[in-house]
């Protein structure tokens, strides 16, 4: 069954280096979570990157058949996934590029099983909530249908760099990468015969409240993924 987890995690306030230091929705309080450790990506498909972008298209109609693992792992590495490993977040490098280097987009899961959020530096998922959320995606009647959810979030307290002291430049910025990393969506998509569209009409305010976000943790767009009706 899709997304069994592997362990169950009991993750103690002063513990939670383990999954992410940065991450303040994991330092706020005790938390049970389920940690899902995803396949690795696979890096050796091979499929032209002009021939994705000519097949690059906003797709609307769904399988209701869930992604695979194997899928869902690839698709998060395309979207921001690191391809250099380094001891500070400085040194660490993605697939997609953000302001001043923040990684501050961080990638959320809308699934049957619940809200999971990417953690890039294992490449794993942790469960955030044990519930289907999905059809508030978007305001679409087609949410309703949608087998996959993600939700950009920027963490606007990652964003502490020389160019970024004014909320209008973090707003700005928080967009543009938000851009970069539904683009290698995208492109994912059309390489893996995948559907994706993203979504700009998403009642934040609700979503929000639903996720439990932080009052820094702002909803840029969302994004769906399925297979191809």
């Amino acid at each position: 069954m899709l997304f069994q987890p592997l362990s169950l995690l009991f993750v103690p306030p002063n513990s939670v280096g383990m999954i992410n230091a940065d991450d303040e929705l994991l330092k706020s309080e005790k938390i049970l979570a389920h940690q899902i450790k995803l396949p690795a990506p696979q890096l050796d498909l091979e499929f032209p990157l002009m021939k994705a972008l000519e097949q690059r298209r906003s797709i609307r109609k769904w399988k209701d058949t869930p992604l695979s693992e194997q899928e869902i792992s690839n698709l998060l590495w395309a979207a921001c996934g690191i391809t250099q490993s380094g001891y500070s977040k400085a040194k660490s490098k993605r697939t997609a590029p953000s302001a001043c280097n923040s990684q501050e987009i961080r990638v959320y899961l809308l699934m049957e099983k619940g809200v999971f959020l990417y953690q890039e530096e294992n490449h794993e998922l942790i469960e955030i909530l044990p519930l289907d959320i999905r059809e508030h995606t978007g305001t679409q009647k087609m949410m309703k249908t949608a087998p996959l959810g993600i939700v950009f979030v920027a963490d606007l307290s990652r964003m502490t760099g020389p160019f970024l002291k004014s909320k209008e430049a973090k707003r700005l910025s928080a967009w543009v990468d938000t851009g970069f990393i539904s683009q290698n969506v995208y492109l994912y998509c059309a390489a893996a015969n995948l559907g994706s569209v993203v979504l700009g009409l998403v009642d934040r305010d609700k979503l929000h409240e639903l996720m439990q976000l932080k009052e820094h943790e702002k909803i840029v767009l969302t994004q769906v993924v399925g297979h191809l009706a």
